[in-house]
C-alpha cells in the first residue's frame, strides 16, 4: 500500500504526529484564502454540473473535511482549520462531539444519489464516520484514511461499525499513542479488532485504494467536495479521472493543486451546491434518519430462550453493539453476552409474543423502544427501525419472519471486508519497532509477535473484570 503523506511546510516542537499533520497546513496565503462565486456564476456552474450528472455513465464522488463543517466538525486546512491553527501555534477550535454530529445535507444528497443508482461509488478522506452513519454501505465507499468508529478484524478483514469511538487498547504503563491499533475487542471469528484510522507514515490498506483507483479510472465524472486535495495518495483519485479524459468538478472555497486539471471549480459551500444540484435533478434530499436492525428470536433446544441481537443494517449476519440493554415483558432470568452481542432471557414457559424494550447508547437522545414481535410461526424476526433525531421518535420500517431463525447472508458480504488490513498493520508495527530499536526485520517481527500475544492476554484479562467491561463498551451519555 502507499504511504499516507503530505506536503511538509513547517516544523513544531510538539508530538511528532501533530507536527507532521500541522506541517500540511497551507503556507501560501493565496491557497488559504477562501473565494465565493457570484450568484450568477454559481447558477451557471451548477446548471452545467447538473447536465454533466445527467449525461454521466459512471459518476464518482470524492469528499473531504469541508463537507462536515456544517455538522459542527472543524476542517483541517481552512483559515480556522485544525492543522492551520496548529501551524500558527494556536489551539484547535472545539466542535460538536463527532459521535453526536448529524450527517449534513451533502452527506444525505450523496446517499440518495447512490440509492438511485446515479452515483456509482464514493471515495472519502474523512474519518468522522458520517457517511456510514448516513446509511452508506461499507461496500460502496473507500474510506482511504479509515474511520474512527470502525474496527477491522486483523484475521478476516470484516469491518464492524460502532456507536462509540474505537480507541486503541492501552496496557498499564504502555505508550499513550500505541503503534498497535488493537482496541481490546475481538471479532466473532476470534481475530483481534483494530482501530481503522491510518497513522501518518502508515501504508493505506490495498483494497480501498484499489477500488478507489478502479472507479476513478472508470469515471466519466468525478465530483470533489470540500477537499484541499493536498493529501497523497488520496488526491490522486480525482486526478486519475481527469487524466483519463473524464470531467473533474471541484467544489471548495479554496483553490487546490488539481485546479489545472479540473473542468470546473465551484467556489461555494458544499451544502449550497448540493442543494441546488438536487433541485435541478428533481430529487429531494432526504432527512437524516438513524437506521437500526435487530434480530428478535427464540431457541428451543434444551431450554426455552429468547434473545435480541443488534446487527449491521446492510449485512445482518454481522452483530453490532447498538443495543445497550433490554427490558423484557416476560418473567424469567436474563443475561447479556457482550462477546456474542446478544441479550438473552429464559422465560418460564413457551412464548408466542414478546415485546422487548431496547435501550440505546443515547448519542441522539434515542428513547427506549418497545418492539412487539410474534414468534409463533417463526423462530426469529428481522426488524428494521428508523429513528428521527429531530422529533425524537422511532418507526418500524419492516419485519421479516425467519422461519428457521437463520439470518440470510447478503451476496456482497465480502464487499465490506478489507482482508489485507491485518497484514499491512503488522508490517507497519514491525517497521516502527525496527526504527525505534534499530534492529533487524526478524528481531522486530519477533518483538511484535510477543506484544500481540501479550495484548491478547491483557485484553481477555481486562474483559473478565466488570469495571473493564463497561470501559470496553463505552456508553455515551444522553445529550441534554
Amino acid at each position: 500500500g502507499k504511504l499516507l503523506s503530505f506536503r511538509r511546510t513547517s516544523s513544531h516542537r510538539q508530538c511528532p504526529s501533530l507536527v507532521a499533520m500541522a506541517s500540511t497546513a497551507h503556507d501560501d496565503p493565496e491557497m488559504m484564502q477562501e473565494h465565493y462565486d457570484s450568484e450568477e456564476e454559481l447558477q451557471q456552474k451548477v446548471d452545467r454540473l447538473a447536465e454533466m450528472v445527467r449525461e454521466s455513465q459512471h459518476f464518482v464522488a470524492f469528499t473531504g473535511a469541508g463537507i462536515s463543517t456544517s455538522a459542527g466538525i472543524p476542517d483541517f486546512r481552512g483559515p480556522d482549520g485544525k492543522w492551520t491553527r496548529q501551524a500558527q501555534g494556536k489551539e484547535a477550535l472545539k466542535g460538536v462531539s463527532v459521535v453526536e454530529a448529524f450527517p449534513t445535507p451533502t452527506h444525505m444528497a450523496l446517499l440518495e444519489l447512490y440509492n438511485r443508482g446515479v452515483l456509482k461509488y464514493l471515495i472519502s478522506q474523512n474519518c468522522d464516520g458520517l457517511h456510514r452513519r448516513s446509511g452508506f454501505p461499507a461496500a460502496a465507499i473507500s474510506e482511504l484514511h479509515g474511520n474512527g468508529w470502525v474496527e477491522i478484524c486483523e484475521s478476516c478483514g470484516q469491518q464492524h461499525f460502532r456507536d462509540f469511538k474505537c480507541t486503541r487498547f492501552m496496557r498499564p504503563g504502555g505508550p499513550k499513542l500505541p503503534t498497535d491499533h488493537f482496541t481490546g475487542r475481538f471479532c466473532h471469528c476470534g481475530g483481534r479488532l483494530l482501530n481503522s484510522t491510518i497513522d501518518f507514515g502508515q501504508s493505506l490498506p490495498q483494497k480501498p485504494l484499489t477500488l478507489a483507483a478502479t472507479h476513478s479510472n472508470q469515471a466519466d465524472l468525478h465530483l470533489a467536495l470540500g477537499s484541499s486535495l493536498t493529501v497523497s495518495p488520496a488526491n490522486a483519485q480525482p486526478e486519475i479521472t481527469a487524466r483519463n479524459g473524464g470531467k473533474l468538478v471541484i467544489v471548495n472555497l479554496q483553490k487546490t493543486p488539481l485546479d489545472k486539471h479540473a473542468t470546473m471549480h465551484i467556489f461555494a459551500k458544499t451544502d449550497l451546491v448540493m442543494g441546488m444540484l438536487m433541485e435541478r435533478l428533481g430529487i429531494q434530499i432526504p432527512t437524516f434518519q438513524l437506521l437500526r436492525r435487530v434480530i428478535v428470536g427464540k431457541r428451543t433446544q434444551s431450554q426455552m430462550e429468547v434473545y435480541v441481537r443488534a446487527v449491521d443494517i446492510h449485512e445482518p449476519s454481522i452483530p453490532t453493539d447498538h443495543v445497550h440493554a433490554v427490558e423484557w415483558d416476560i418473567a424469567g432470568p436474563s443475561k447479556d453476552f457482550p462477546d456474542k452481542k446478544e441479550h438473552r432471557m429464559r422465560p418460564r414457559a413457551d412464548v408466542a409474543e414478546v415485546v422487548p424494550t431496547l435501550m440505546w447508547r443515547g448519542h441522539y437522545r434515542e428513547p427506549p423502544t418497545p418492539v412487539p414481535v410474534s414468534l409463533g410461526a417463526a423462530l426469529a424476526v428481522n426488524v428494521l427501525l428508523a429513528y428521527d433525531p429531530y422529533r425524537l421518535s422511532w418507526a418500524c420500517l419492516s419485519k421479516e419472519e425467519l422461519p428457521d431463525g437463520q439470518v440470510p447472508t447478503p451476496g456482497d458480504l465480502q464487499g465490506g471486508c478489507i482482508p489485507d488490513y491485518g497484514e499491512s498493520h503488522r508490517e507497519y508495527c514491525i517497521k516502527k519497532a525496527q526504527q525505534s530499536r534499530n534492529c533487524s526485520d526478524e528481531e522486530a517481527a519477533k518483538l511484535i509477535d510477543t506484544r500481540v500475544a501479550e495484548s491478547i492476554r491483557a485484553a481477555k484479562g481486562a474483559a473478565s473484570r466488570p469495571e473493564a467491561k463497561a470501559k470496553a463498551l463505552p456508553r455515551s451519555p444522553t445529550r441534554r
